[in-house]
């Protein structure tokens, strides 16, 4: 039955594997959407692939304490997976004489498991503290299904061989096929020494002497001591069956180990079913993501750039792109989720596999807000090129319908402008978006137009033909009542918040600050618009 269960496991987690691969790879997104194929400029990248994959260097840079619990789980993880649950094919391959019993496997075992349980608590603990980075209610609770199930292979594991210390039917099965006692007063005297080394409890009350424990300790030799060392290397384990000791006759009547052993090899079936689709998978992506160079401007204006969603599940919502991001700041002003790195990349997944269950909107926003700075691929533990994807991102949202705000604007006069945003959003609403020193006459009406500040404007001086008109210009736009045609004009959008006319102005007018303002609320006018106004297109899959 067991041999049946885990051919089914691996058949499905086999054919988990290849779908997902098949469906990372139908729904990379490129910059254009002829027949583009699917060549790339990418080259293997083999220093990446080893330093990231096998050594977690770029985790080691983000977070020390971290990198310990994650690369000693990755490792102990890695022990009893290949030597302890596959030792049937490893153990002829690698060792000479394997024992899972003799030292020092039980004592690497225990210590393996002991790592393993320390990193998944270690993990829960940064998931239920750092609110911060797991507010977001899509992250909140991804990847505790897995840590949970491994949490439980560990621990029925741990208790698996606790019960068969105790055990006396494991005791006799083990008689049985390693020695030629019986009964008689040989066995007894066995029975008493493992009674009183290794733990185990007899229903039979055996009488202890120092004669039968020196005759046990030669029959130990002669039949047990090749496969079975000392329990108390096994320190975890050998604990607990002294804590289970009182109830041992109980226990081995029901045959508690064969439950034990039934539970744990179920939840490592279960484990390796969901592995394909679960937070698991990171372990097979992030190898993947770690080996490809990022992109180029070459790969952008050859339009071979694109998103590629195994990229994106090699993601493990670590944080530590959000933690540097330089935008974050606006986060705590807007609330927007999508500023934060880690949950745009969330936001990204939901778009390219369900386009309608996504705010594009607050997508676009939050992406426009990125300064490009590198911050969060120069720390992502996954090596996922992140700055490359928040361009690509940005195309595909320009193309969708959803371009940036300065752009929009620049692309009409401020007739189309005014016009646009009378019909869109009214008088009444164009109320509700007032902000403080536009709209308070006595921030700008003493402006006496001299141009001191359209003199000192860097913007004026190197760019005069993309300007329609000039800071002093705004300054008049607002004293005539015309704040919603300055919110449209190239000035406010081109400004490079200097502060050189705020600085110069003699009758110390907050000209900068007024921009900024304008800016803003230019900003929700042109959201606003593009919604009533513009069709979107839906992303082509």
């Amino acid at each position: 039955m067991f041999e049946s269960a885990l051919c089914i496991s691996l058949i499905i987690s086999i054919s988990g594997v290849i779908f997902q691969l098949h469906r990372f790879r139908r729904n990379r997104q490129f910059l254009t959407w002829g027949k583009c194929g699917y060549h790339t400029n990418f080259f293997f990248h083999i220093k990446g692939f080893i330093l990231n994959t096998f050594l977690q260097i770029k985790l080691f840079k983000a977070g020390k304490i971290r990198w310990s619990f994650h690369f000693l789980l990755f490792l102990s993880f890695l022990y009893l997976v290949i030597i302890h649950a596959l030792h049937d094919v490893t153990a002829s391959v690698w060792f000479n004489s394997y024992g899972p019993m003799v030292d020092p496997y039980p004592f690497l075992r225990n210590l393996a498991g002991l790592l393993a349980l320390t990193g998944c608590i270690g993990f829960l603990i940064r998931k239920r503290f750092n609110h911060m980075i797991f507010q977001d209610k899509r992250i909140k609770y991804k990847g505790i299904f897995s840590i949970l199930l491994i949490l439980m292979i560990v621990g029925s594991g741990f208790l698996l061989e606790a019960s068969k210390i105790i055990s006396e039917p494991v005791f006799m099965e083990m008689v049985d096929m390693y020695s030629d006692l019986n009964k008689g007063t040989e066995l007894l005297d066995l029975k008493l020494f493992w009674k009183e080394n290794f733990n185990v409890v007899f229903a039979q009350t055996i009488e202890a002497t120092r004669e039968g424990l020196e005759k046990g300790r030669r029959l130990n030799e002669n039949y047990c001591l090749y496969c079975h060392s000392n329990i108390r290397s096994a320190f975890l384990s050998s604990t607990l069956a002294k804590i289970i000791h009182f109830a041992g006759n109980r226990l081995n009547r029901y045959r508690i180990d064969i439950w034990f052993y039934n539970i744990h090899y179920m939840l490592c079936l279960l484990l390796l079913i969901c592995f394909p689709f679960s937070r698991l998978f990171h372990v097979l992506l992030i190898p993947f993501a770690s080996s490809r160079q990022n992109l180029t401007k070459d790969t952008f204006r050859e339009n071979k750039a694109f998103i590629n969603i195994a990229f994106l599940h090699a993601c493990t919502n670590c944080g530590y792109c959000s933690q540097v991001c330089s935008v974050y700041p606006n986060f705590q002003i807007t609330g927007n989720q999508d500023v934060l790195p880690h949950s745009k990349i969330e936001s990204v997944k939901t778009m390219i596999e369900n386009p309608g269950a996504v705010n594009h909107w607050h997508l676009h926003a939050g992406n426009d807000e990125c300064t490009m700075c590198g911050n969060c691929t120069e720390i992502c533990p996954s090596g996922i090129d992140l700055q490359s994807l928040w361009s690509v991102l940005d195309k595909k949202l320009v193309f969708m319908g959803y371009g940036d705000n300065n752009r929009f604007i620049k692309d009409m006069s401020l007739k189309e402008w005014a016009k646009k945003e009378d019909v869109s959003i009214g008088l009444s609403h164009r109320d509700a978006l007032t902000s403080n020193l536009s709209d308070m006459a006595d921030a700008f009406e003493n402006c006496i137009q001299c141009t001191i500040c359209t003199n000192v404007c860097p913007i004026v001086d190197y760019d005069s033909n993309q300007n329609d008109i000039t800071p002093h210009q705004v300054m008049n736009l607002l004293r005539l009542g015309k704040k919603h045609l300055a919110t449209g004009t190239r000035m406010v959008w081109t400004c490079l918040t200097c502060y050189a006319c705020q600085e110069h102005c003699p009758q110390e007018i907050r000209v900068t600050d007024i921009l900024i303002e304008l800016r803003n609320t230019g900003s929700v006018s042109a959201d606003l618009i593009k919604q009533v106004s513009r069709p979107i297109r839906r992303i082509n899959r």
